[in-house]
């Protein structure tokens, strides 16, 4: 039978696909990103009815399951609703039962352990129920493999107010610095792995540890980079600012002794004024010297060099001695020719 190739009902005409002998290649991811799409709706807002209805169903979960590992991941996930009047008296109960369950655990995983630092950060941010949190806080620290130089924590969660905390148990015997120590040790271990600024931060909090509760094998374990100890000790109990030691200061020089005062020498009287004995100093030269010096010494007031009793006495105004108001013209003290009797 003659078959019209035209005819496209031709049963004969081979198909293209089949001729082909596969199937159209699919699309390819590139040419899916070439062919403009529509934009994505914008995500809606969570309903805060669902939120709460599935962190309910959540710590339900979490209660009959305490000791797994993501019963603690589910409450850190689930502090975010903390402040939900319905979500926070259950968070409260739950968190209670699972860290009792998980203080039970005889050797946590280490992805357990963060999941727990960071379970009990968040029970530090809480402003009540602080009977509970301390009560939690030391049943894990009491846990022999909690805390300790081997787990490392983020930064974001090496706060201050874990040693803070700690304090407060010592301060009121809910820890015993010497029943607990082998968990003190643990934990100044643990925050010897904090980072260099985290650490600072702390450091107030850490004196007042080592000052109020010494235990120098707990607290030197802790290490600053600038020092190879532990936190420095005040020698002051006030801690107020400015009353830090002060560098020992160098003994004071002993003041100078005035010196004595020395007779002049004969060669000193005749030595000129600068310093070299006057050697051809002629006799009547050394008589005028002489009278000048006591003049000067009869001059001077009391108490100054030079000055001597005799001297002070002819200041007050009485002279015996008329030759030494005269020049220095004559060569002797002797009376003149028209002066004698």
């Amino acid at each position: 039978m003659h078959t019209d190739p035209t005819d496209p009902t031709d049963p004969t005409e081979p198909d293209e696909t089949a001729a082909a002998g596969h199937a159209e290649p699919a699309e390819t991811p590139a040419e899916a990103v070439a062919e403009p799409g529509e934009p994505a709706a914008p995500a809606s807002p969570p309903d805060p009815a669902q939120e709460r209805a599935i962190a309910l169903d959540a710590l339900k979960w979490c209660g009959e399951h305490p000791a797994e590992e993501t019963a603690v991941e589910t409450l850190n996930a689930v502090f975010t609703l903390i402040r939900d009047p319905e979500v926070r008296p259950l968070w409260i109960a739950t968190v209670r039962t699972v860290v009792l369950a998980i203080a039970q655990v005889p050797d946590p995983t280490p992805a357990l352990h963060a999941h727990m630092t960071v379970l009990v950060a968040n029970l530090l941010e809480l402003s009540t129920d602080s009977a509970m949190v301390d009560e939690l806080l030391a049943t894990w620290l009491r846990h022999p493999k909690s805390f300790g130089s081997l787990h490392t924590t983020p930064a974001a969660f090496q706060r201050e107010t874990f040693v803070q905390r700690l304090g407060d148990l010592l301060g009121w015997n809910a820890l015993d610095l010497h029943r607990d120590r082998d968990a003190l040790r643990r934990f100044a271990d643990w925050v010897n792995t904090w980072n260099p600024r985290n650490k600072f931060r702390s450091r107030r909090a850490l004196q007042a540890l080592a000052r109020n509760f010494p235990a120098s094998d707990v607290w030197s374990r802790i290490h600053f980079p600038s020092e190879g100890g532990g936190p420095p000790h005040r020698s002051n109990q006030g801690g107020r600012r400015g009353d830090h030691e002060r560098p020992a200061q160098a003994p004071a020089a002993p003041a100078a002794q005035p010196a004595e005062a020395v007779e002049p020498t004969p060669e000193a009287a005749f030595a000129s004024p600068d310093g070299a004995p006057a050697a051809d100093a002629t006799p009547g030269e050394a008589t005028k010297r002489k009278r000048r010096r006591r003049r000067r010494r009869k001059g001077a007031k009391p108490g100054e060099p030079g000055a001597t009793a005799e001297g002070a006495a002819a200041a007050e105004g009485s002279s015996e001695e008329g030759g030494d108001e005269g020049g220095d013209e004559g060569g002797d003290d002797a009376p003149e020719p028209g002066n004698q009797a």
